[in-house]
């Protein structure tokens, strides 16, 4: 549910709803504050309307990874955990696997899906993929009485997902920023975007603030130059298919993503991948590119 605290945001949502049913998502629909409140109890008093998409949800991202991953082995995949890949293989303009800590590993097609690593891997094979790394913060809270909030919740004018788990913690998240590492394989929080995470949560709904923060951390994200994910294969270069800078939407499309990948490679037709193919790197302005990639 997505929130409006003013009647300009209101007519801000009204629009986006219609917008919304017209890309086919006909269950978006307006609600107003006591609409609002049935769904949501306990709102500040501020929150005058909202947009609500009943099958819109949630899940965990690791417990789904895991489904997905077991789902996966009994139909004969194998996994290798805590083995590094290194580089690309290739052979006549062709990708043909991966040298990995293990040794080489061949393969009749690779997917390139290594979120905010993706671009080293393609460096060696002298693949340049426009991708910078963002530390994305996300607040945990200690335990409230399960069951306070259902839908997840953010506002037009705040940097805000706000979700309650089964256990009755609420996790918090919305892109305020973390510092990545130098090598980009950790992080440091931002103490000031834990405290304005936190504040703008309990405003909004006023019952957060009767918890405490149990721990934040920070998720190393993959954003493109232009906030849109690159999935395709490589023109002149055979059997690989990237599949990465999701953003900061990954995990919520990570299925149909696979799917449509899936098919690509098959040669099935794919019309929803054409607008996400990596050839507009091609297109696009160095310069620009290159800002974007040494944007702090």
């Amino acid at each position: 549910m997505l929130l409006a605290e003013s009647d300009e945001e209101a007519e801000q949502l009204a629009a986006f709803v219609q917008q919304q049913q017209g890309l086919g998502f006909t269950d978006v629909r307006l609600v107003d504050r006591q609409e609002a409140l049935s769904l949501a109890p306990g709102l500040n008093d501020s929150v005058v309307a909202g947009s609500y998409s009943p099958s819109d949800g949630q899940a965990d991202p690791a417990h789904t990874t895991q489904a997905f991953a077991a789902a996966a082995q009994r139909h004969g995949a194998v996994y290798w955990t805590e083995t590094t890949a290194l580089a690309l293989l290739t052979q006549h303009e062709r990708v043909t696997g991966a040298q990995t800590g293990r040794g080489e590993v061949e393969a009749a097609h690779v997917v390139l899906a290594a979120g905010a690593w993706s671009d080293e891997l393609a460096a060696t094979i002298g693949l340049h993929v426009p991708i910078r790394t963002r530390a994305l913060q996300m607040i945990l809270s200690t335990p409230a009485r399960a069951g306070s909030l259902q839908p997840v919740l953010s506002a037009v004018s705040r940097m805000l997902s706000l979700k309650q788990l089964r256990d009755g913690a609420f996790l918090l998240g919305g892109g305020w920023a973390g510092e990545p590492t130098a090598d980009r394989r950790s992080y440091t929080m931002r103490p000031e975007s834990i405290q304005a995470n936190w504040a703008t949560a309990c405003e909004l709904l006023p019952i957060v603030g009767g918890q405490h923060i149990e721990r934040a951390w920070c998720g190393l994200e993959a954003m493109s130059f232009d906030d849109i994910p690159f999935i395709g294969p490589i023109s002149g270069l055979g059997g690989l298919t990237i599949a990465t800078g999701f953003s900061g939407h990954g995990f919520a499309i990570a299925p149909a993503v696979g799917r449509s990948v899936a098919d690509q490679i098959d040669g099935q037709p794919t019309p929803e991948l054409d607008d996400l193919s990596p050839s507009r790197i091609a297109s696009s302005h160095p310069g620009q590119v290159e800002d974007f990639i040494r944007r702090i």
